[in-house]
C-alpha cells in the first residue's frame, strides 16, 4: 500500500477523536502518524500504523512523549506523495455538527462510519485492579474532572462552566459514588479553578498514566467533566458521561460519540458556539431542570455499572 503521512493534533481528546480518522484511512494506506501520543494507538499499531514523534512544547504532550520515547516508530521513513492534516475550525464544528464530523469533513473520511472506540488491554487492567483491590469501594465508581486553567491555553476561562453549577451540579449526585478526582497540576503552569471537592480518592499530580486513566474510565460507572479529553475518553471507552458546558463550546461539540455512549450534555440557558477566548458568554444553567436530568442519568448509569 502506498505510504501516507498524517500529520496529528496536539490534544489528548483529539487524538482519541483522530482514531477514527486513521482507522479508515489506513485501509487502503500505510500510515505514519504525527502525534506525541502512542498509548491511544495501540491496537491500530497491531494492525500496522507507525506512530512518529511529533514535538511540541506543550506541557502534557511533551511529558508523555518522554514517557513514551521507546514506543515511537524508529525505522526509516518512506518518501510520501501524500499528507494528511488533521484540523478543524470553528466554522467547521459549527455547520457539520460536531468536532468528530468537523475533522471527518477535513479529512476526507465518513463521518457515518466513524468509530473512535478504544480496546483496553489486559496489561493496562493490571493496575486498576490493584487500586480497585486497595480502596475496595462500595459504591459504584464516578471519574471527576476539577475545573483547571493553564498559561498554554488562554480558553480555559471562556470554556469553563458556571463554578457554582458545577460543584452544585456534582453534589447533587456525590453520595451515590465513589468519587475519583483526576488532573495533573503544576504550580505556576495549571491550577485548580472553582470549587474543591471532597473525593474519595484524589490524583491531582498527574499520578496516573493514560493507560491507567483509559482502563480505570472504562470500569467507572459515569464520568462528571468539563469539556475536554474526559468526555471523549469516555465515549472511546463506552462509560456514559456527563459533561457540564460553560461557554466557547456547547454539547454538540461532543455529539460524534453519542452512538456508542450515554452522553448527558448539560448546557446554560444560552447555549453559546463563538469558540472565542474573549466573548462574554452566559453560562447560567438552570440547575434545578439540569438536576433532574442528572439524578436520572446518574441512576442510570449506576444501574447499568451494577448490571
Amino acid at each position: 500500500m502506498m505510504p501516507l503521512l498524517v500529520r496529528g493534533m496536539h490534544g489528548l481528546g483529539d487524538n482519541l477523536h483522530q482514531r477514527a480518522v486513521i482507522r479508515q484511512l489506513m485501509r487502503g494506506h500505510e500510515v505514519y502518524l504525527e502525534s506525541s501520543w502512542v498509548a491511544p494507538y495501540h491496537d491500530l499499531i497491531a494492525d500496522g500504523l507507525k506512530v512518529i514523534h511529533k514535538a511540541t512544547v506543550l506541557r502534557t504532550q511533551a511529558k508523555n512523549a518522554s514517557r513514551e520515547a521507546g514506543r515511537f516508530h524508529r525505522g526509516g521513513l518512506p518518501r510520501f506523495r501524500r499528507a494528511v492534516q488533521v484540523s478543524y475550525s470553528p466554522d467547521q464544528v459549527r455547520s457539520q455538527g460536531s468536532v468528530l464530523a468537523a475533522m471527518c469533513r477535513v479529512t476526507g473520511t465518513d463521518y457515518a462510519t466513524a468509530d473512535f472506540r478504544l480496546p483496553i488491554p489486559d496489561a493496562w487492567m493490571k493496575q486498576v485492579r490493584q487500586l480497585l483491590d486497595t480502596w475496595r469501594p462500595q459504591k459504584p465508581i464516578l471519574i471527576y474532572r476539577p475545573l483547571n486553567e493553564r498559561t498554554e491555553w488562554s480558553g480555559c476561562q471562556a470554556r469553563n462552566p458556571d463554578h457554582d453549577a458545577y460543584r452544585d451540579l456534582l453534589a447533587a449526585i456525590r453520595d451515590d459514588f465513589f468519587v475519583v478526582s483526576v488532573a495533573d497540576l503544576v504550580s505556576g503552569k495549571e491550577w485548580m479553578a472553582g470549587h474543591p471537592i471532597k473525593a474519595d480518592v484524589e490524583f491531582h499530580r498527574g499520578e496516573l498514566d493514560f493507560e491507567t486513566i483509559a482502563a480505570l474510565t472504562s470500569v467507572a460507572a459515569l464520568v462528571v467533566t468539563s469539556p475536554g479529553f474526559a468526555a471523549i475518553l469516555a465515549q472511546a471507552v463506552v462509560t456514559p458521561a456527563t459533561v457540564i458546558f460553560g461557554g466557547y463550546e456547547n454539547s454538540s461539540s461532543f455529539a460524534g460519540g453519542a452512538r456508542y455512549s450515554p452522553y448527558l450534555g448539560i448546557d446554560p440557558i444560552n447555549p453559546c458556539q463563538c469558540f472565542s477566548h474573549s466573548h462574554a458568554c452566559q453560562k447560567t444553567i438552570d440547575i434545578p431542570a439540569a438536576t433532574t436530568r442528572l439524578r436520572a442519568f446518574a441512576a442510570q448509569a449506576a444501574g447499568r455499572s451494577a448490571g
